[in-house]
């Protein structure tokens, strides 16, 4: 199993939010663009993925998006406007979520009301963890089993406490090359490298 884990620090958290999110300065596009590389290609969903988007924006933080490939039905499209349909309708409940509290709110779809440090100390029990960094072991030559789990994060970058939290939690640092990418482009080549692993094996 391929798990992704998106932290949006201004991701919105009602679907009034949603609408008030795309372009400049809350970039809900990252959010878009990145469900899409996560649980998409050409002609079909991939059947193997979690991807978790974790989101801190207004205006009831933080909110965990669940999408579990293997069980949801079609978005509906691929673009920036379908999936932000998606979120919109999805969020509806999010205002009366309690803590900790789970709600599948269409197949294959939860919301999750848990913080990402709390998100990632959980996987990290279950899985190894990984998140990108241009400083750490590249991707090529790194070793990891089937199930790992991917951190990313959108334009704004983790805070130092969060990375300090990681490295405790012993998440690996992995390098996609020497350039920052968007959150989406790297999403691919992860994916990318995993499905050349699985051809070669």
């Amino acid at each position: 199993m391929r798990v992704f884990v998106l932290r949006a620090r201004k991701g919105p958290t009602s679907p009034a939010a949603v609408v008030k999110a795309m372009g400049y300065p809350d970039h809900f596009e990252v959010i878009a663009h990145s469900v899409v590389s996560a649980l998409m290609i050409s002609k079909h969903t991939r059947d193997d993925v979690v991807f978790h988007v974790v989101l801190e924006g207004s205006p009831v933080p933080p909110v965990t998006v669940t999408f579990n490939s293997a069980s949801m039905g079609s978005l509906g499209g691929f673009d920036e406007a379908t999936i932000a349909g998606v979120f919109r309708r999805i969020l509806r409940p999010a205002a009366d979520l309690a803590k900790e509290e789970r709600l599948e709110v269409e197949p294959g779809i939860q919301l999750h009301k848990i913080s990402f440090e709390a998100l990632i100390k959980g996987l990290s029990r279950e899985m190894p963890v990984c998140i990108l960094d241009k400083k750490g072991e590249d991707i090529r030559s790194a070793k990891f089993g089937d199930d790992c789990a991917f951190i990313f994060s959108d334009h704004i970058p983790m805070q130092k406490k969060t990375l300090s939290l990681l490295k405790r939690l012993g998440v690996r640092g992995l390098s996609l090359g020497p350039k920052v990418l968007f959150a989406a482009h790297c999403i691919t080549l992860v994916h990318n490298e995993l499905d050349r692993r699985e051809t070669e094996a």
